[in-house]
C-alpha cells in the first residue's frame, strides 16, 4: 500500500518499444540505482501543504470525487525517519475527517508505519503490512504507493538511456524490482527525464509480469523546484482510472512535527 518520495511515485500496461539504434553508452554510464538516487534528491522541499483531489472513473465511465488536505515534511533522518505525510478527507461529506498518516523510515529493513482514523468509529487504527497493499480510498494506488520507497527496498536495473518511443525527451528507463515477497507488483518501470530528474511515466507490472497499471505525471515549477500537479493512473486490467490533481501548493512553510502524530488524527487538520 504505500511508499515513496516527495510524492513522486508510480506504472505499466503497455509493452515499451525502445528507440531503434539506441545503445547504452559503455563509458560513464549510470547504474539504475544511481539514477534512482538522483531522482530522490532532486527537487526536494523541506515541507509542503496542498489539496489533493482524486477523480475515480470506473469501467462504465461513472465518476466519483474525493478531496483531501495533504501535509508533507522531510525529516532528514531525524529519529530514523525520512518523511512524514498526513491526509485529511474534506469531501465527500460522509468521509469528512478521515485521516491517514504515513511515517517513511530511512533505516534499512524498517517498514513504514501507517495509521488510519475513521470518524465513524472514532478510533485510530495502525495498519498492518498486508493492509498497505489495499487500494487508497478506492483509487488505483495502494496505501503503500502513497509513501516513498527507500532505494534498498528494490533492485534497480537501467534498461535504456536516450529517446525511447513515446517519450517527449531523452530519458533514463529503470526497472525496479521489489525485494519483499508480498508486494502486489513484479516490477515498476520508471521513465525519468534526463534534464530534470523526475519520472514522467511509470508502468506497473503484476507478479506474473503482465501489464497492470500505467501512470503519467505532469510536473510544474513552483518557486525553485518542480512539483507534480496532475497524474493519471489507468488500470489496464480492470479498466478503472484515477486522476490526481494537486492544487494550492505551498512549499517550505515550516510545518510543525506535532501535526504528524497518530494521537492528533482525530482532531482533524491544522488550521
Amino acid at each position: 500500500m504505500i511508499k515513496r518520495r516527495n510524492f513522486r511515485f508510480f506504472f505499466v500496461g503497455i509493452v515499451l518499444f525502445l528507440g531503434a539504434g539506441n545503445v547504452l553508452a559503455q563509458e560513464n554510464k549510470l547504474t539504475g540505482a544511481e539514477v534512482m538516487e538522483r531522482v530522490q534528491h532532486a527537487n526536494m522541499t523541506m515541507d509542503q501543504t496542498s489539496i489533493v483531489t482524486m477523480i475515480l472513473i470506473d469501467a462504465q465511465g461513472n465518476k466519483r470525487r474525493i478531496e483531501t488536505l495533504r501535509f508533507h515534511k522531510h525529516m532528514n533522518g531525524k529519529d530514523g525517519l525520512d518523511n512524514k505525510s498526513v491526509f485529511y478527507t474534506e469531501f465527500p461529506p460522509d468521509q469528512k475527517g478521515t485521516g491517514f498518516l504515513i511515517w517513511d523510515y530511512s533505516i534499512k529493513g524498517k517498514p513504514d508505519d501507517l495509521w488510519l482514523y475513521l470518524p465513524s468509529l472514532r478510533s485510530v487504527r495502525r495498519m498492518t503490512t498486508r493492509d498497505q497493499n489495499d487500494s487508497f480510498m478506492g483509487s488505483d494506488l495502494t496505501f503503500s504507493d502513497m509513501g516513498a520507497r527507500r532505494l534498498d527496498e528494490d533492485d534497480h536495473k537501467l534498461v535504456f538511456d536516450g529517446l525511447c518511443k513515446g517519450c517527449k525527451e531523452p530519458s533514463y528507463v529503470v526497472d525496479s524490482f521489489p525485494k519483499e515477497t508480498d508486494s502486489p507488483y513484479g516490477k515498476k518501470r520508471y521513465f525519468i527525464s534526463k534534464k530534470d530528474w523526475v519520472a514522467h511515466k511509470v508502468e506497473f507490472y503484476d507478479r506474473n509480469m503482465k501489464g497492470l497499471k500505467l501512470q503519467t505525471i505532469l510536473w510544474e515549477k513552483i518557486g525553485k523546484v518542480l512539483v507534480w500537479t496532475r497524474s493519471e493512473i489507468q488500470n489496464v486490467q480492470s479498466k478503472h482510472k484515477t486522476i490526481f490533481e494537486i492544487t494550492e501548493i505551498k512549499n517550505d512553510t515550516g510545518l510543525r512535527d506535532s501535526i504528524f502524530a497518530a494521537r492528533v488524527l482525530e482532531k482533524g487538520p491544522p488550521r
